[in-house]
C-alpha cells in the first residue's frame, strides 16, 4: 500500500478487507500494508530456496533443501523429529527421503535404541552442498540482512519473535463453530 493509497481512504478499521472491525482506525491500513510485505516476502523465501536448492542438485526441490539444512543442523535427526521442525506431515519427509537418497545427499540408518526409527544423515555430497551454501554467505535473502545495522537486526528479531508468538497463540485459539 503506497502513501496514496492511505490518503484516499481505507485507512479506518472497517475499510480494510481481512481486518477485524475492532480494529483502531489507522491502524487497519498498517496491518495491510504489513500483510502485503510479508506476502512478498513469503514469496522471496520460495524463490531463494529454490535458487539454493538448484545450486547443490539439480533435481533437490525446495523441500529437500530444507531438510538438508536441518539434518545439517542436528547432525543427525529422526525423520519424525525432521518433519516436526519443517511443519510438514511425516509422509512428506518420507517421500522426499527417497529422493535425497537417490541423489546421494542423505543416509539413512537405524537408531541404536530403536530399530524401528530411522535416522538421518548427510552424506559426504550433501555435507559439501549445504557447506557450498554457507560459503556463498548462505541465503540469498538473509545475505542482504549484513548491511543492516546491529540495531536494526534486534529490532526486526524482536518483531518476528512477537508476530510467532502470536502466531501460536491464535493457532491454539479454538475456532467458533457457525451454527
Amino acid at each position: 500500500m503506497t502513501d496514496v493509497d492511505r490518503s484516499a481512504g481505507g485507512d479506518a478499521a472497517g475499510d480494510t478487507p481481512g481486518v477485524d472491525p475492532g480494529v483502531a482506525p489507522g491502524i487497519a491500513a498498517g496491518i495491510a500494508e504489513v500483510e502485503e510485505q510479508m506476502t512478498a516476502l513469503a514469496a522471496r523465501i520460495r524463490a531463494t530456496t529454490r535458487e539454493a536448492a538448484a545450486a547443490i542438485h539439480p533435481d533437490l526441490p525446495p523441500i529437500g533443501y530444507k531438510m538438508l539444512r536441518v539434518i545439517r543442523r542436528c547432525g543427525t535427526a529422526h525423520a519424525s523429529a525432521v518433519a516436526d521442525q519443517l511443519g510438514v506431515d511425516r509422509s512428506v519427509v518420507s517421500r522426499q527421503l527417497r529422493q535425497l537418497q537417490d541423489l546421494g545427499l542423505v543416509e539413512v540408518g537405524a537408531d541404536a535404541q530403536d530399530g524401528r526409527v530411522r535416522v538421518l544423515a548427510l552424506t559426504d555430497a550433501g555435507r559439501a552442498g549445504v557447506e557450498a551454501d554457507d560459503a556463498q554467505g548462505g541465503s540469498r535473502l538473509i545475505r542482504g540482512l549484513g548491511e543492516w545495522s546491529r540495531a536494526d537486526l534486534d529490532a526486526f528479531a524482536g518483531y518476528l519473535a512477537r508476530l510467532n508468538a502470536g502466531g501460536e497463540a491464535v493457532a491454539r485459539t479454538p475456532v467458533a463453530l457457525i451454527p
